[in-house]
């Protein structure tokens, strides 16, 4: 027991265990009255001076005179104390006793047995399993028979290892001084235990310390996805007002999904939560990422189709991998590369497809042995091969330079078969065996009808006729064709003001002159979000180098001006002048909207055969052969006219929701009215060709608000394979997608150090590893805010106070019984 210990025990004074003595004073509680006792004082002095120096002649002794003086005037002084109430004033600080949650990552990247050989980690990997201390650093040597044993383990195991270690001690630390709650998440928060308050008693300890090290032994990483930012979020949110002293978050960093995580911690810090993260995993595994496939859902036998794969190998640089892509079971192209660095590179496999059907197109690379994952090595879509041409029909009222350089593209585009038609045009342009153009606008419904896409240039509504506009409401609306317009000045689109063109266009025109308005200085156009997704405007497989595309594209110098995109349009392209906004935002330029059973495509300028400039030349067919594609496929594969069905994708992975879309008409091609529809799907998996019908799925569709004829659905993708879902009122038409194994988890395997790092500083937290992780408790202990508070132990009421009167008073009794003084 320690002197400070003895004497608050003497003082009577108690103190919790987990505050601690930062001083001690002398006080006076009546220190008012000290004028009155030091005058008392000076009298009691007197008067004892006087009765043993006056009085008592018969003492002899100078030594006992003086002795017996100081005993009474030390007896009057201790006396006269007790008018001041004299207290020892303990200043103790102590710790307001708060939640720390901890928040530990169950996604499936925690099984990765990373292949070490680092001795770094080879060390790391022995501390979380008990054969190194942690508290001497990464230089203690290493038996090779450890190292062996400790060169593939899971990082689950090494985080259950430090939690449960005896050496670190962090569950009975972490119950000592705090409330612990204990959190798993993936794609989900969920509480997995703790919740409870005050272990301070060994025995409280060693309950909780059983019951962390149940909820430690049940972790069960296999979450397909990584969402830190949104656990943290939801954590905070879930715990707004309560004390708390952090968060310990044990992760590898390999987030994929939802918030941003540097925008968590900006959060976490702006409600004074610091994040304390244990890194878990390695930050230089040996792995060969196939990350992305980038083609088209549909290909055109006998013509060449570009494929673009994403592919990075992490700590192989150097080292050489060979690519294979296969369709079906046919290898159909494959490349050797060189890996650099970590640097993700897009590998092109441009093929020719020969035959017509659907097919699975896969990209792989054979998995090294050395690798941290194995499930990361391939990548496959869905493609559907036909061998048949995209019928375009070009509208025009004269040739303009637009007109002419795409003409000269479609011409070229061995998939479209184009036809041309020119209001001011002579008739005898269409004479000849390969003339693309024709005499007149189709003058029946059947001639138009015939074809996919048909392009509205700078013609006037006068010339295409109010009957063949009707037709042309009814060709998209009715029958799934499509329709593109292609401003002009003249005419388009200012001139359908009115008309059933003006009720397809995916922008409102206003109120404005008969004619388009020039453009009053060049302008650029920026991609939306929407814009940076679309497959139309995709003109390379890296979004950076997509959007560094769109920003290199010369100015235009005229643009229509319109008010605003329809409500139900996706604005694909804007333009960037701030000066032609409006209170709607930025004006549209190219702008798609759905218009019954088919697609409209509006684009607002004249001037894209400008972008063929320079090296850009090459972007000019692509961009414009990918729009004809997108518009005039769905309209050539030939699908139910009374029956449309489409989900917000063309893959899932297994466990995601599907949302399925449904437009329907009845016989005479009226919206459908029912307030829901039933549907179903069965699933083709690579074992069964054919499911029985026992196992379909039932799912309800139900009537969209303020969409006549619109239905859409909800389901869970339970199993991977081929999903073929109908509507029970048409079962004829199908519409597949596909499903696989969720794999994106594997697509980062290293552990994100960086980002970790900032994570933990953005919060006022701090980053460890397992060689300082047993410096965790004190950073958290340094963080806690404390409260300074003072403690009095009345001295002049104190048994040792009486003892020491008690003391003096009998001393002096004794000397004088000892000097035979009365």
């Amino acid at each position: 027991m320690s002197f400070t210990e003895l004497l608050l025990r003497l003082c009577g004074v108690k103190i919790d265990s987990t505050a601690h003595l930062a001083g001690a004073r002398l006080a006076f509680r009546n220190g008012d009255a000290l004028g009155w006792v030091v005058l008392l004082a000076l009298l009691l002095l007197v008067l004892t001076w006087w009765s043993y120096w006056r009085v008592a002649r018969e003492l002899t002794s100078q030594r006992a005179r003086w002795l017996l003086t100081g005993l009474r005037a030390v007896l009057f002084l201790l006396l006269l104390l007790i008018l001041l109430r004299p207290v020892l004033a303990f200043t103790v600080e102590g710790t307001i006793r708060r939640q720390l949650l901890m928040l530990v990552d169950s996604s499936a990247s925690m099984k990765i047995q990373d292949p070490r050989f680092d001795p770094a980690d080879l060390a790391r990997a022995a501390m979380g399993k008990g054969l190194l201390d942690f508290r001497k650093g990464l230089q203690q040597p290493l038996d090779p028979a450890y190292a062996a044993s400790v060169k593939l383990v899971p990082r689950v195991d090494l985080l259950e290892g430090a939690l449960k270690s005896d050496q670190l001690g962090l569950i009975q630390k972490f119950g000592k001084e705090y409330d612990v709650s204990a959190f798993s998440f993936g794609q989900n928060l969920v509480e997995i235990g703790g919740g409870g308050t005050s272990q301070t008693t060994k025995g409280q300890l060693a309950k909780s310390a059983e019951s962390a090290a149940e909820w430690i032994d049940q972790l069960d990483p296999k979450s397909q996805s990584t969402a830190i930012g949104d656990a943290v979020r939801e954590l905070l949110e879930r715990k707004r007002g309560q004390p708390l002293a952090g968060i310990f978050l044990a992760t590898d960093g390999a987030n994929n999904t939802g918030t941003q995580p540097l925008e968590a911690a900006r959060l976490a810090r702006a409600e004074g939560v610091p994040l304390y993260i244990y890194g878990v995993g390695i930050t230089s595994p040996r792995d060969i990422i196939v990350a992305n496939l980038f083609t088209q859902e549909v290909a055109f036998a006998k013509d060449e189709l570009p494929v673009t794969v994403r592919v990075r190998g992490q700590g192989l640089h150097g080292e050489t991998a060979k690519i294979t892509l296969k369709l079906g079971d046919e290898i159909v192209a494959s490349k050797d590369l060189v890996f650099i660095s970590d640097v993700e590179q897009t590998v092109a496999l441009p093929f020719t497809p020969k035959q017509v059907g659907e097919y699975e197109l896969r990209a792989s690379i054979d998995p090294r042995a050395d690798e941290a994952a194995k499930d990361n090595n391939a990548v496959s879509q869905r493609l559907k091969v036909i061998d048949s041409k995209i019928k375009v029909l070009m509208v025009e009222e004269s040739p303009r330079w637009e007109f002419r350089y795409l003409q000269s593209v479609f011409l070229r585009d061995r998939r479209i078969e184009l036809k041309c038609w020119l209001a001011e045009g002579d008739p005898s342009l269409a004479e000849g065996a390969d003339s693309p153009y024709v005499k007149t606008f189709p003058q029946t419904k059947d001639e138009l009808f015939k074809y996919d896409l048909v392009v509205i240039g700078d013609v006037g509504a006068k010339d295409i006729g109010a009957p063949q506009m009707e037709w042309l409401g009814e060709f998209v609306s009715k029958f799934g064709g499509s329709c593109l317009f292609l401003a002009g000045a003249r005419n388009n689109p200012a001139a359908f003001r009115g008309t059933e063109l003006e009720k397809m266009l995916p922008v409102e025109l206003g109120d404005g002159p008969a004619r388009n308005t020039a453009s009053e200085r060049p302008t650029t156009l920026e991609l939306t979000a929407l814009g940076r997704t679309s497959p139309m405007l995709r003109l390379s497989a890296k979004e950076d180098e997509n959007a560094a595309i769109w920003k290199r594209f010369p100015k235009l110098y005229w643009v229509a001006r319109v008010t605003r995109a329809k409500a139900a349009a996706q604005v694909l392209l804007q333009d960037s002048d701030a000066t032609k906004a409006s209170r709607f935002g930025k004006m549209p330029v190219v702008a798609q909207q759905q218009y019954g059973l088919g697609q409209v495509l509006y684009v607002g300028t004249d001037n894209t055969w400008r972008w063929r400039r320079n090296a850009d030349e090459r972007y000019y067919p692509i961009l414009w052969g990918q729009i004809a594609q997108k518009l005039g496929l769905a309209h050539l594969l030939g699908g139910s006219k009374r029956t449309q069905i489409s989900a917000d994708k063309q893959s899932y992975a297994v466990g995601e929701r599907v949302a399925i879309y449904a437009r329907l008409y009845t016989a005479d091609f009226n919206p459908l009215k029912d307030a829901s529809v039933e549907g179903s799907y069965v699933v083709k998996t690579a074992d069964t060709a054919v499911q029985p019908e026992s196992s379909r799925q039932g799912v309800t569709l139900r009537a969209v608000p303020d969409q006549p004829g619109m239905y859409r659905g909800d389901f869970t993708v339970l199993t991977p394979g081929l999903h073929q879902f109908a509507v029970k009122s048409d079962p004829g038409t199908v519409f597949e997608f596909s499903a696989t194994e969720a794999r994106f988890e594997f697509g980062e395997t290293a552990m994100n150090e960086a980002l970790l790092k900032q994570m933990a500083e953005l919060s006022g937290g701090g980053f460890f590893r397992e060689e300082n992780l047993f410096q965790l408790p004190e950073a958290l202990r340094a963080k806690s805010e404390r409260v300074s508070s003072v403690v009095d132990a009345e001295i002049w009421a104190s048994p040792l106070y009486f003892l020491l009167l008690l003391a003096v008073a009998t001393a002096e009794w004794f000397w004088r019984k000892r000097v035979q003084l009365k």
